[in-house]
């Protein structure tokens, strides 16, 4: 017990092992409508029973690699950079499950295939394994994740034959997916590439600016109201976007309504709660945008079962919040200057919300006219994008002017 006391941090692998295994269960059973996935290459590959043998053995990998990094390794850093991964791509799966079911239907008939152990361990997993809730493979997730962990650990890396026995058991386990039939290639492949993206988050990015970090993510600066309503309309818009997935557009548009005004709602006062009562934050100034453009993305994904015009908005707008990602997130750490929301994106923003609360529960419009109202929210969306890029050059280019006199400054002081 006093261990236990002293070691607080190990309460993060029961607690979140049993909200996981709690919210799986809950979409394990819901009967929702199920969009199959299925690739030409799923087609090529044949089922081997005897794949089951790694398969099962992910289990005792999976839970040696966690204790060995709770219990058994120094270093906290290293296990919470595992811990974080498997966290990241955990959570991302419920939130994909729940918001884009999925299944395969690969799974072949074993009833005459015969009565061997290894057949007869395959038909006991389809049994308990539903095919469904398979998109990313967490079985391929976990497994990279811990071969990862377990190389970048020094006294893991140290023993060559402990590192290739255990890299070659991560490619069966990886391998056994795909062949037992549990798995589509496409799986396997998003969570291989998740895996990638974690790896440069929690190994790269993180570690090189712990200390800008450590300023923004305090109690300070994340537990304030504006954080919460900013919270409220990123869960508002995953709320939004599983419902209308999951259980269609008719049944439940009122429902969908109500979100949208919420969100609404929660964006108009984050701003002025934060304003009126300083309470600003640099946490919030990165979680705002995010909310605000998952509504906006889910409100236009709405969009597009009724009305084709959509998809191009939308593939716009990804195109537009990428750039904005990336670059603004290179402004932050490199000048450490606070991007505001102007004028034109608050513009966009609106315009986003009354185009799709008119399209949600206004009058039977000519087709046409519901197009230009959409092509209204492209054309704002477009002059956004485009002032928001010339004020990011603006700001790179000032930075590197600065660079460069520093730089002559320092030689001419040289010479």
């Amino acid at each position: 017990m006093n261990y236990l006391k002293k070691s607080k941090h190990l309460w993060i692998i029961p607690a979140y092992g049993i909200f996981y295994m709690l919210a799986f269960m809950l979409m394990e059973q819901s009967n929702v409508k199920i969009h199959i996935i299925h690739s030409l290459a799923d087609d090529r590959i044949p089922f081997c029973e005897y794949f089951i043998i790694p398969y099962v053995m992910w289990y005792f990998f999976l839970i040696g690699t966690v204790i060995y990094f709770a219990v058994l390794c120094p270093s906290k850093k290293e296990y919470y950079q595992y811990l974080g991964t498997l966290g990241v791509g955990m959570t991302l799966f419920l939130l994909i499950s729940f918001v884009y079911p999925n299944g395969q239907h690969l799974r072949p008939d074993l009833t005459n295939a015969g009565d061997s152990v290894f057949l007869n361990v395959v038909r006991f997993l389809y049994k308990i394994d539903t095919p469904t809730n398979i998109f990313p493979s967490m079985h391929v997730f976990n497994a990279t994740a811990s071969c990862v962990a377990l190389y970048q650990n020094e006294r893991c890396r140290k023993n060559r034959i402990f590192t290739a026995a255990q890299i070659v058991l991560g490619v069966s386990i990886v391998l056994s997916t795909m062949f037992l039939k549990q798995h589509s290639v496409a799986d396997v492949m998003t969570a291989l590439i998740l895996n990638i993206l974690c790896y440069q988050l929690f190994y790269k990015i993180i570690p090189v600016r712990q200390e800008r970090l450590s300023e923004v993510f305090t109690k300070k600066e994340i537990l304030t109201v504006p954080n919460l309503l900013s919270a409220m309309r990123l869960v508002l818009a995953i709320l939004f976007f599983g419902t209308f997935e999951r259980y269609g557009i008719v049944q439940y548009r009122a429902l969908l309504v109500v979100f949208v005004i919420a969100a609404a709602a929660t964006d108009i006062l984050d701003g002025r709660i934060a304003r009126s009562f300083n309470s600003v934050s640099r946490f919030g100034r990165i979680l705002d945008p995010v909310a605000d453009k998952a509504m906006q993305g889910v409100m236009l994904a709405y969009l597009i079962p009724r009305y084709p015009l959509a998809e191009l908005v939308l593939l716009l707008f990804v195109v537009k919040e990428c750039y904005m990602t990336v670059v603004g997130w290179k402004i932050i750490m490199e000048t450490r200057t606070t991007i505001e929301a102007q004028w034109h994106g608050k513009l966009n923003t609106v315009m986003t919300y009354v185009v799709v609360m008119i399209l949600m529960v206004g009058p039977r419009l000519p087709y046409s006219t519901l197009n230009v109202l959409i092509g209204a929210c492209a054309v704002c969306m477009a002059m956004s994008f485009g002032m928001y890029a010339t004020e990011f050059r603006e700001i790179l280019e000032q930075q590197n002017g600065s660079y460069r006199r520093n730089m002559q400054g320092r030689l001419s002081r040289g010479n």
